[in-house]
């Protein structure tokens, strides 16, 4: 078989095991170790390809990122630009804008139609079967010759692109990540012409040929201790063969099911991954394009999805420009589907970081959470490279009924080169946890809880939420304060007073009915004389502005609002949320208690400038003496009684247990938080062991039962709850501190046993010894 040959057999092949059967046929068989040469050129290449990403879907992005630079190096040879030189743009966003005409290098600027022309440069395709699928990633951008083959695509952390400001490859080692989940064999297909506008070496004659190889994992053997990866080149060169074009593409339509290998690749790379091991198995268009979305928000350049296999669809292909671009773009359906004043903005500027605006919307309760990308996330030019822990919203929030909801992307763009490096892993799909990361997220925690937007939101679905649970104060209120008589150790559990969570919430928020450009934009609080906000010059200090300006005023696409604030960089965090501009200033970085910094504000629009009458505001910064930053809630010592001391019965902070019917067999007790620094639970009615025990039960019983279930899983989770406080205060009182992966690390099975039943223990006798009399026992 001569390469041609080879190639389109290779390219069709839907399946690892007839592309084992296409290269043996052909002589090229493991076996014939001779014609296979090391990844990189180096045999221990596996400690570095099997370092990267952690996750498919991250794998995969890293993929569609190396044509989205393909592309814009393509358009930088076109326009005779050195990629290089002094006259190469500076940010992928400025190449974007230069290269495509594209306003502030932003999708959300440009309409539906033009962004999918812009995505045909890219593609996507899952061709294959159903239950082990390919995936063809297409990119018309610079190519390569086969001769070159060994330096660009087949290398290991060469300095390809380290000069380039306008890519995001740097390490010339993230598109190696989707091998380990390529099959069993780790395979994958590269194929590449090169660009015609690109330059060539003068000694390259390959440049008018298609260049191929196949890439795959050696197992160990011949006292080789680790696998190594390898890629097909016989007598040391790739093979290749000359072809007008390549039918790598399918067809280009979008309601009808299209033909895969049908549309001709004039120039540019194709990349074949065999067997792809990823969870989005089903119909591309939409499962596919969900767990992109998770990892690429805001891409730089658009990309085509097609789904080529045998489904029943209503579109076949669609255009992927991240979640960003079709939330905050005039056409975008996922309007929508955010709650109203979202998407909002905010900017955190930290010294020695850098500045850090993010974003944040609120999906509506009625869209399905894993159709839409939530949590917090930290991305450079768009795309993921780290996220906070999944329970960050509900742990450290305490938005318990957003948190599969909200979403904020926080862009690293800007972040301090230096930093940057040593805030994400070189996978770039994780984030060191160092010093930097501490502070940083401190602040996001800081100014997420106090966002007014979210506490309101928070509230108002918790309110919604609990307001068909039944509940029986009167009946808890007596029950436990009868357990407390019967058995002291119980005091422990609570705290005193008679406070019960009840149905009571916020009551409809007034409507904010923004301008697009303000009439107003001032100081909440000028007092004749002028404003003076103390100010320690080690932290920060609140200033608030009024406004009818609408939320995304600064950040829209479309005749943004511009803010100058002289003297430069005092500001440290920032957000506008319904007519309210609220501001964290500091003092500049070399001012000295009792010094005074006149502050001016000044902001504009095209219409303020139009009319020459910009907004200024005027206040003035005194500096104060260093000061400590007061210490978070629960940081003190808290005396804690001996077991088996005498207590006496205080009127109980009880909680209130809520039934609810989940409409699932688990879990048997959720316990939230209720947005005001305490707990709330709520029995599943569907519980299958509940549901169980009452069918078994006599009717006369299942009152009884239904009793027992629900305060004795009370009592067990207050037990479990109490332990873990006193076990956390414990670790406070002599300075043991845990580190984010040991907080997060799946806890051994026998000693998560062991830790239930540290809790349990403190319950299990009063449970035994008083809940059998049932609730006729708290009228006594």
């Amino acid at each position: 078989m001569d390469d041609a040959t080879i190639f389109e057999r290779l390219l069709r092949a839907e399946d690892e095991a007839v592309v084992e059967e296409v290269l043996k046929r052909a002589g090229y068989g493991l076996e014939n170790e001779s014609v296979w040469r090391p990844l990189g050129g180096m045999e221990n290449n596996f400690s570095t390809v099997g370092n990267q990403q952690t996750e498919a879907t991250a794998a995969l992005v890293e993929k569609i990122i190396n044509g989205i630079d393909a592309v814009l190096m393509a358009e930088c040879f076109r326009g005779n630009v050195d990629p290089e030189g002094a006259n190469a743009p500076t940010t992928m966003a400025a190449a974007v804008q230069e290269f495509f005409k594209v306003r502030d290098g932003l999708l959300a600027n440009i309409d539906a139609q033009r962004r999918t022309e812009l995505a045909k440069n890219i593609h996507l395709i899952a061709v294959g079967e159903k239950s082990a699928p390919c995936y063809l990633v297409v990119d018309m951008g610079e190519g390569q010759t086969p001769d070159s083959f060994p330096e660009t695509f087949l290398s290991i952390n060469r300095s390809n692109k380290l000069r380039i400001p306008f890519v995001q490859g740097k390490f010339n080692s993230g598109g190696t990540g989707v091998l380990q989940f390529c099959g069993q064999h780790n395979m994958q297909l590269i194929v590449s012409r090169r660009h015609p506008d690109a330059p060539v070496r003068q000694e390259d004659s390959s440049r008018n040929l298609w260049g191929f190889t196949i890439v795959r994992r050696m197992r160990p053997s011949a006292g080789r201790r680790n696998s190594m990866y390898v890629y097909l080149a016989p007598n040391n060169k790739v093979p290749r063969f000359w072809a007008e074009t390549l039918d790598v593409l399918p067809e280009d339509r979008s309601k009808i099911a299209p033909r895969p290998y049908a549309s001709g690749l004039p120039y540019g790379t194709c990349v074949k991954l065999y067997n792809f091991r990823w969870k989005a198995r089903s119909i591309a268009t939409t499962e596919a394009r969900y767990e992109l979305e998770r990892f690429l928000h805001t891409p730089c350049l658009p990309f085509r999805l097609t789904e080529a296999r045998e489904y029943k669809a209503h579109y076949f292909s669609t255009t992927v420009s991240g979640v960003w671009a079709t939330i905050g773009s005039d056409d975008a359906p996922e309007d929508s589907k955010v709650e109203d004043g979202f998407p909002a903005y905010a900017d955190v500027d930290l010294q020695g970081v850098g500045r850090l605006p993010y974003r944040m919307a609120v999906f509506r309760d009625t869209v399905n959470p894993r159709h839409v990308p939530h949590g917090v996330f930290f991305t450079v030019n768009g795309q993921v490279h780290g996220s906070l822990p999944s329970d960050f919203i509900s742990r450290n929030l305490k938005f318990d009924y957003l948190k599969d909801y909200l979403l904020v992307s926080v862009d690293c763009t800007a972040m301090d080169p230096t930093v940057r490096e040593d805030f994400f892993m070189a996978s770039r799909d994780r984030v060191r946890k160092n010093e930097v990361y501490e502070e940083v997220v401190e602040h996001l925690r800081e100014a997420l809880k106090d966002h007014p937007g979210l506490r309101q939101l928070n509230a108002t679905r918790r309110k919604k939420e609990i307001e068909n649970t039944l509940t029986n104060e009167d009946e808890t209120k007596k029950l436990f304060n009868e357990l407390l008589k019967a058995d002291p150790m119980l005091a422990r559990l609570f705290g005193s007073g008679d406070r019960l969570i009840t149905k009571t919430g916020p009551g409809p928020e007034q409507p904010f009915n923004g301008k697009k450009f303000p009439t107003y934009f001032r100081l909440v609080k000028d007092p004749a004389g002028g404003l003076v906000k103390h100010c320690p010059v080690n932290l920060t200090c609140r200033v608030e502005f009024e406004t009818d300006a609408i939320n995304d005023y600064f950040k829209r696409p479309d005749c943004p609002g511009t803010i100058i604030v002289e003297p430069p960089n005092i500001i440290e965090h920032s957000h506008l949320w319904n007519g309210r501009f609220t501001v964290q200033f500091r003092t500049p970085w070399d001012t000295t208690p009792g010094e005074r910094i006149d502050v001016k504000i000044t902001v504009e629009d095209v219409q303020t400038q139009t009319r020459n009458a910009p907004f200024v505001s005027r206040f003035t910064l005194l500096a104060d003496a260093e000061t400590e930053r007061s210490s978070r809630p629960g940081n003190g010592r808290v005396s804690r009684s001996k077991p088996g001391s005498s207590v006496s019965a205080p009127t109980l902070a009880v909680p209130e247990v809520k039934e609810m019917a989940f409409g699932k067999p688990q879990p048997s007790l959720e316990v939230r938080h209720d947005g005001n620094d305490g707990l709330e639970y709520f029995m599943n009615t569907d519980n299958a062991y509940l549901v169980t025990e009452l069918t078994r039960a006599k009717e006369e019983d299942k009152p009884l039962v239904k009793f027992w279930f629900k305060y004795g899983l009370l009592l067990c989770a207050l037990g479990m709850l109490k332990e873990q406080q006193e076990r956390d205060e414990a670790k406070a009182e002599v300075k043991e501190e845990l580190d984010d992966e040991d907080e997060n690390r799946a806890t051994d099975e026998l000693e998560q046993v062991s830790l239930y039943c540290d809790g349990i223990a403190r319950v299990i006798i009063p449970i035994i010894r008083t809940l059998y009399r049932g609730p006729k026992f708290a009228e006594t």
